[in-house]
């Protein structure tokens, strides 16, 4: 029993050296878990009521820790389902951004193709037309003359695919001996023809004749086309004397009296070939009745081509392209095929003219995931990463206690889409949607304007061309910033794309100035620019087009504001232009004169004055210079200036020059005949020296005039040459050969070098005197002329003065070194019927009378 004295308590300290109390049955209870070691397990119940706050905490803790461990498997499972989506709609979307891109390249593969091929053929026709002319005129040449024209055209290193030429005649039954005579240069000795001798011959060469002509197919036939001449690229493809080429080639007669060419296969060893057969008939041109064809019919021009060569050369670059070309006319239907369509591959078929189609395949286009390498990394990448990341939720949630959330950094949103990397400012697409918030803000407010400045750096392509595009890059970055400190805080400014910017103004309609605006910017731009590395500083102009008013659209806004800056940059650049309802018609009355200018074409509504060019020592008349000028039906006479720039633009000054070389020298060789020996000179525009066909052009004017080509002075413009000196130096070369004359005109107005000159092939510079200094000093303009003049010697070449208006001019050029000029002084343009009256029989140039050194109109 215990002692009587001990003090009671209820839970008495242990004391550490004592033993451990022990029931006095039964084994000794279990030492209570820790709550850690239950947290996870099950503990035994504790007998005693002290202990059930501690049971109560651990039931909580496992209820809490099985929620954790659902929320964190519910995250996972959610994390691999949308990593999982994300990455299939992320896969399709490459997908299908691939075959977009693919499609897109597919596209501009057939573009490529066909316009390769289409350039071909035109200059395969232009080619044709050439020996078609000179077969024409020339119907008796001997094969020796053919080869030498042939030659001389070096057909067959400008064309590849041309594998034989050759002139084909008609040759009558009763005509084989005298044929067989010419054929082999020996004398015909054959006595009077029998109709048995013909037939005789008619079949191959027999012993009653003395032929050795061998006539393939034999057999008996009333006419025999042959070969009279030909020059094949190889010596194997030589045609054989005695081929009746109207017996291997069906409908080759019929072509005769339908005019129509014939298209052939053929081939020359194994290449598959076309076989083209143009009739000719004298004058180059078919006559529209049966009977007067076949009187005016010379013969055929027979070409082989290899098609597989243009379209070789028409896939260079593409190496999953395929083309098949088509000529289909008449009973005609060839088919040539280059490359191998791959599966899936995209087709587009193009229409090229004279019976020409071609139908080109690009690379193969497949949206499929699985059939795009990028698509399936990414699908895979995602799927992958999504798995990953739900096991580190999972691993990372059940190894710790919760705990609150982390706050999420809200995601950057990039801007890419949105804004110009390079300046930093609003793109486009930005610009477009804060324009259409702006006027549908004015549309609800009666008194707010919206408006806009449309600017343009001035000359900026000079930048960029001559010191690279880091400097331009560094200019649009310098406009950019002295734009943002101009403009007001609610106003917009944005890059639309290469020099163009847009200002975005919204103000009250009293207030309105957006004029001052326009100045603010153009003052600033006027800051010279110091771009580091690239020597002096660079002054800036800009032109500023300015339209506000009430619009429906910002492409309506923005299309008037541009409207406002061309005719900003027409009136001299560095300036601001407010836009105005005229201008609109202007555009208007553009859109009718392009039409007007077609018809004019067709109606053949244009004509050339003729303005005298004279030598100062004699007085004589030397040469004279075509003007174009158009007889409008309501508008009367129109210079070139009122039409010219526009039918650069539409293509029209190809068929217009090509014209005017033709008449032009057909009136100068008339004119030459009758004992006037005088040059004429010939504007050429910048579109038609760009043509591969201009030498053809120039040669087809030479042959069908008969002018002798040291008459014809071509004039190209010296803008015209500064474009390009390299391409222009070229394409002046190819025609120079021809013998004609190089001229450039409107000299002094641009800044062509010394050394750029040197390199074409020139033979007169053409100098306006009223222009080629814009001052009024006439000592300074003397200076200038003067220099040019010592250049042209220095040059071997010969100056041509124009704009001579008074006899005090003409005694000034004559002393400072000019020995040709022209002018009103001189004579006045005239047209071709009055050039014989007032320009060759006047005696003098322009009807001037030279009595005693006096000179009087």
């Amino acid at each position: 029993m215990p002692d009587s004295e001990t003090p009671q308590h209820d839970n008495p300290a242990p004391d550490p050296a004592a033993p451990e109390a022990v029931p006095a049955s039964g084994p000794p209870e279990p030492p209570a878990q820790p709550a850690a070691d239950l947290e996870d397990g099950d503990a035994g119940a504790p007998e005693t009521a002290q202990d059930a706050p501690a049971v109560e905490r651990l039931a909580r803790l496992r209820r809490l820790t099985r929620s954790r461990r659902l929320v964190w498997g519910a995250v996972a499972l959610l994390c691999v389902a949308g990593g999982t989506v994300g990455s299939i709609l992320g896969a399709q979307t490459v997908a299908h951004k691939d075959a977009n891109k693919a499609r897109q390249a597919s596209q501009q593969t057939s573009a490529d193709v066909a316009s390769t091929l289409k350039l071909s053929v035109q200059h395969q026709e232009d080619f044709a037309i050439g020996a078609t002319t000179f077969f024409a005129g020339n119907p008796k040449a001997s094969p020796a003359e053919f080869e030498a024209w042939a030659r001389y055209g070096d057909g067959f290193h400008r064309y590849p695919e041309l594998a034989k030429l050759s002139l084909v005649t008609l040759v009558r039954a009763a005509e084989l001996p005298a044929f067989e005579a010419k054929l082999t240069g020996r004398p015909l000795k054959l006595p009077l023809p029998t109709r048995r001798t013909i037939k005789g011959l008619r079949v191959q060469s027999t012993p009653s004749t003395g032929s050795s002509l061998r006539i393939v197919p034999s057999g008996k036939r009333p006419v025999y086309c042959f070969a009279i001449a030909g020059l094949p690229r190889s010596s194997a493809r030589y045609t054989p004397a005695g081929l009746d080429l109207c017996a291997v080639t069906p409908g080759l007669l019929s072509s005769r009296d339908s005019a129509q060419s014939l298209y052939t296969s053929a081939s020359t060893g194994h290449t598959p070939a076309l076989g083209i057969a143009r009739p000719v008939y004298k004058g180059g041109v078919p006559p529209s009745g049966f009977s007067p064809r076949r009187d005016a019919f010379v013969g055929w021009l027979r070409e082989v081509l290899l098609p597989t060569v243009v379209l070789r050369q028409a896939l260079q670059g593409h190496p999953e392209g395929a083309v098949r070309l088509r000529h289909r006319t008449g009973s005609s239907n060839v088919v040539f095929n280059a490359g191998t369509p791959g599966p899936g591959a995209q087709s587009t078929k193009t229409n090229l003219h004279g019976g020409w189609s071609a139908r080109t395949f690009g690379g193969p286009v497949d949206a499929r995931v699985l059939a795009d390498w990028h698509a399936l990394v990414l699908l895979i990448a995602g799927i992958l990463l999504s798995v990953m990341l739900a096991v580190l939720m999972v691993v990372l949630g059940a190894g710790r206690r919760p705990a609150a959330a982390p706050a999420v950094k809200p995601r950057e949103v990039p801007h890419e889409d949105l804004y110009d990397p390079l300046t930093g400012l609003p793109n486009r697409a930005l610009m477009m949607d804060r324009a259409q918030r702006m006027l549908a803000r004015a549309s609800r407010e009666s008194g707010l304007l919206a408006g806009a400045l449309f600017i343009d750096i001035d000359w900026f392509e000079n930048v960029n061309d001559k010191l690279g595009n880091t400097a331009g890059d560094e200019l649009l970055r310098t406009v950019a910033e002295r734009l943002e400190t101009v403009i007001r805080a609610h106003d917009t400014v944005g890059r639309l794309g290469g020099d163009e910017f847009v200002v975005l103004v919204e103000s009250a309609a009293r207030g309105a100035r957006l004029d001052a605006l326009a100045r603010r910017v153009i003052e600033a731009l006027h800051e010279p620019v110091n771009i580091a590395g690239f020597g002096p500083s660079i002054f800036l102009t800009a032109s500023i087009g300015v339209a506000f008013g009430r619009y429906g659209t910002p492409d309506e806004l923005l299309r008037d504001a541009r409207l406002a800056l061309e005719a900003s940059k027409a009136a001299g650049k560095d300036r601001y232009t407010l836009f105005n309802a005229n201008m609109r018609s202007v555009i208007e009355g553009r859109g009718v004169l392009e039409v007007e200018l077609n018809a004019a074409v067709q109606n053949k509504q244009f004509f050339l004055l003729y303005e005298p060019i004279c030598e100062l020592t004699n007085r004589t008349v030397v040469g004279l210079e075509a003007l174009l000028r158009w007889r409008h039906p309501a508008q009367g006479v129109l210079p070139p200036e009122n039409f010219m720039a526009l039918a650069e633009e539409t293509g029209l000054s190809v068929p217009l020059g090509r014209w005017m070389l033709e008449e032009a020298a057909t009136r100068a060789a008339a004119w030459n005949v009758a004992g006037h020996h005088v040059s004429v000179s010939v504007p050429v525009t910048a579109t038609q020296l760009g043509r591969d066909g201009f030498a053809t052009d120039v040669r087809r004017a030479l042959q069908q005039s008969g002018i002798e080509p040291s008459l014809l002075t071509l004039e190209i413009s010296e803008s015209t040459v500064l474009q390009d000196v390299e391409v222009v130096a070229a394409r002046l070369q190819e025609v120079k050969q021809l013998g004609v004359r190089i001229a450039i005109h409107d000299f002094g107005s641009g800044y062509a070098q010394h050394s750029d000159l040197r390199r074409l092939p020139l033979d007169f510079l053409v100098v306006d005197r009223t222009s080629v200094a814009a001052t009024n000093d006439e000592e300074y303009r003397s200076w200038m002329l003067q220099t040019i003049v010592v250049l042209a010697k220095d040059l071997s070449l010969t100056v041509i003065a124009k704009g001579i208006g008074t006899q005090e001019e003409m005694i000034t050029l004559q002393m400072l070194g000019f020995s040709l000029a022209q002018g009103p002084f001189m004579g006045a343009p005239v047209p071709a019927e009055a050039v014989v009256e007032r320009v060759f029989d006047a005696g003098v140039p322009g009807g001037l009378i030279a009595e005693r050194g006096q000179y009087t109109s």
